[in-house]
């Protein structure tokens, strides 16, 4: 038995010969649960069988001076761990035996107790980097949801926990009683990763897996640290465990908001994102126009809610593409044609709004199911597209992607031909004077999906091969545009916020926070993160999560609100306001004036005294703030409590405020730990030493400790942008 004790009252006891964690003991309590293998390691034939080794006392050889030595039929494994300050550092190396693939490893594993806090007789949660962050609480719901642990296989699924798609970051934590264990891959070349938890027997295991980026025989050196790391606190310093690597350890290119010169002017000016359909009412309606089309009749609309909400807005358009709605690769020209579709766009213009338009990502379509007419059947014959395509390594080719929309395959960014078909298609709409393309809706966080062909160039596996291929089809993107003095300022966008290789290139992405509510309760690990380098939009609520409380829509603004994202509105064809965009979404309406008002209120903020805090901050810490509590029924009927306020700090330029948003349509009191100045959305301060603080309904104040100043309304120092 190997013990690490560590300065903060932690202590680590490794049982090298069982190959486990024995013990991860705070004082005298024990956190962990159950005997899991510490290392698991994939193996992959030329055929395609697949084989899972883990750490076992067979296997073990030797422990000395922090090297773990082990040796299976199939392959040689060394470990080396390494104590400093409140970290244990994980590494491996892997002798190959086999003519096989190392598919990915696993390292670091270790169990929980098996219930957590909110089930009987459970006890703490997991952070979870998943859809911009959500703390776990009962593991039976994240079981029953649409969004279980599975196991990531070709064809791949939108809703596995892979980074970096849904999960944006390298980490997972286990926090309990104010204790917490902290999984990293501190990863600068960020390649592909399985971060998820599991049912292992009696417990729930924690895992961090890492493709391996080696081909068939060869053999794997980790070139990074997996690190193990004991702190106290809450979520928050789970993630400046992270943001402490990453600041050190920026992506290529990614620069802060407020040095960005690229960015377009509107980006600064917050404008509220209006989604909607111009035909159908739902993604697998029947695609006759609906009152939005022609294009020109949401202009009322539109300026209805720009007056209401005294805000620049943007239309982001759905089921525009010519060809047939959510039917990538081919969209170009518009519905309705080019002369249409250019008038609408000059129209919206000409009155200081934008424009906008979904795209459906990195995919093939054979057949629509939307527009029967819509069939590339005969081209791919003809140019043999099943030569790019993603495939499993015998090379037969399947999709599970949007599979009610479109029947289809999934395209391979490595190969040339796909960069040439996808960058000609972007640079037309580019091109056309949108100010925004969400160009990889379906590839959450912007990756590609899962390959294992040798015939694209790429290791036969996934990799980090896939984002730097998506990266470099980005990069032709913005070639062609600027090249042809078209389009240079237009912004990309995917599906959930752009994971952590895509920052410097996806900068206004649609969140799905909403859809933690499946598994547990969202947090915004994402914002505090990384929003000082990208604002993203609260997105369009697919899904209802929430029930139809009258504060549903209203809740989800204010999260949105304090998470420092720009805002939504989902239009009906009626121009009322619905609360999600899903199954007939033009009959989930919510009240329209009171969603006027919170855009409105909230949105002051972002173009006022806020703004430089909630476009160009760093989240931070906040004051603790004491308030009543709400209860949402959710869609699967359980039951969840949210604060009536809520809340969030960030920091810029030396000033450190607290902003508090109120959902409710009435005034709310909330007390804060110390005294603070009370501010409002013009920078006036309006209350000075106060702990009580009354909100106004479908509002939010700003606070500062009387330690910390406030400053208003200027923009970002150092943005080089015109205004």
């Amino acid at each position: 038995m190997e013990i690490y004790s560590f300065e903060n009252g932690f202590r680590v006891s490794l049982d090298p010969e069982r190959g486990c964690l024995e013990e991860i003991v705070r004082g005298e309590r024990k956190l962990n649960f159950g005997r899991v293998p510490f290392y698991s390691i994939k193996l992959r034939d030329r055929e395609g069988k697949a084989s899972i080794v883990s750490a076992g006392k067979g296997f073990f050889r030797s422990f000395h001076a922090g090297e773990a030595v082990y040796s299976h039929p199939e392959f040689d494994v060394k470990l080396s761990l390494s104590p400093q300050e409140n970290t244990l550092r994980w590494r491996m190396e892997i002798k190959n035996k086999t003519d096989s693939l190392i598919e990915w490893v696993e390292l670091m594993s270790f169990g929980v107790f098996g219930k957590l806090k909110d089930e009987p007789g459970g006890r703490g949660e997991i952070l979870f980097p998943y859809n911009e962050g959500c703390l776990v609480t009962d593991m039976g719901r994240r079981n029953a949801s649409p969004f279980p642990y599975i196991e990531p296989e070709y064809p791949s699924l939108g809703k596995y926990a892979v980074f970096p798609n849904m999960i944006c970051s390298q980490f997972l934590a286990y926090l309990s009683q104010g204790d917490g264990i902290y999984l990293g891959m501190h990863d600068g070349a960020r390649t592909t990763k399985h971060i998820d938890f599991r049912p292992e027997g009696d417990c729930i295991k924690l895992q961090m897996r890492a493709f391996a980026d080696v081909g068939y025989g060869r053999d794997y050196s980790m070139p990074f640290d997996c690190v193990m790391a004991f702190f106290e606190g809450d979520w928050r310093d789970a993630c400046g465990i992270y943001r402490a690597w990453f600041e050190e350890n920026l992506p290529a290119g990614l620069t802060k908001i407020s040095m960005n010169a690229s960015l377009p002017a509107w980006y600064a000016q917050s404008p509220i994102v209006v989604t909607y359909p111009i035909r159908g009412k739902f993604d697998t309606d029947e695609m006759t126009p609906n009152g939005l089309y022609p294009y020109k009749n949401a202009l009322p609309y539109l300026r209805e809610l720009s007056r209401k909400t005294d805000s620049k807005v943007m239309a982001l358009l759905m089921h525009w593409e010519g060809t047939a709605p959510w039917a990538p690769p081919y969209v170009w020209p518009p519905y309705g044609g080019t002369e249409e579709f250019t008038e609408f766009t000059e129209e919206l213009h000409s009155q200081n709004m934008l424009l906008g338009v979904y795209c459906s990502g990195l995919g093939w379509t054979q057949q629509s199911s939307l527009i029967p007419e819509y069939n590339k059947e005969a081209e791919f014959e003809k140019e043999h597209l099943n030569e790019i395509m993603c495939s499993d390594p015998a090379g037969e080719l399947r999709s599970e992607i949007c599979t009610a929309q479109r029947k289809g395959y999934d395209l391979c960014p490595a190969c040339g031909k796909t960069k040439e078909i996808v960058s000609g298609e972007i640079v037309k709409i580019a091109e056309s004077g949108v100010d925004y393309i969400q160009a990889f809706d379906q590839n959450h966080g912007g990756n590609s999906y899962f390959c294992y062909s040798d015939r694209h160039g790429h290791i036969p596996a996934p990799g980090k091969w896939q984002q730097e291929e998506v990266n470099a089809l980005i990069r032709r993107i913005f070639e062609k545009t600027e090249s042809r003095g078209k389009g240079g300022k237009v912004l990309l966008g995917c599906e959930s916020a752009a994971a952590e290789p895509f920052l410097a290139n996806l900068k206004f992405s649609d969140n799905r926070f909403e859809l933690n509510y499946y598994i547990g309760l969202p947090v915004p690990v994402y914002a505090y993160l990384y929003h000082e380098y990208v604002n993203n939009f609260m997105g369009n609520q697919i899904c209802m999560t929430l029930s139809e409380e009258p504060y549903n829509y209203a809740y989800r603004v204010a999260y949105s609100f304090v998470a420092g994202d720009m805002l939504t509105a989902v239009l009906t064809d009626r121009g009322e306001i619905s609360y999600a965009w899903g199954n007939d979404c033009f009959k989930a309406r919510t009240d329209k004036e009171s969603a006027c008002t919170i855009l409105k209120n909230l949105n002051a903020w972002r173009t006022g005294a806020g703004k430089e805090f909630l476009h160009c901050g760093r989240m931070t810490k906040p004051l603790a703030v004491s308030c009543g509590k709400n209860k949402f029924r959710c869609e699967d009927g359980r039951e969840i409590e949210v604060d009536e306020v809520l809340t969030a700090a960030y920091e810029y330029s030396g000033k450190t405020v607290q902003f508090l948003a109120n959902y409710n349509d009435k005034p709310v009191t909330v007390q804060t730990e110390a005294p603070v100045c009370v501010y409002d959305a013009k920078g006036n301060k309006v209350q000075s030493g106060v702990r009580e603080t009354e909100i106004p309904a479908l509002s939010a104040v700003m606070v500062a400790s009387e330690t910390q100043r406030a400053q208003s309304g200027a923009d970002c120092a150092g943005r080089k942008s015109a205004e």
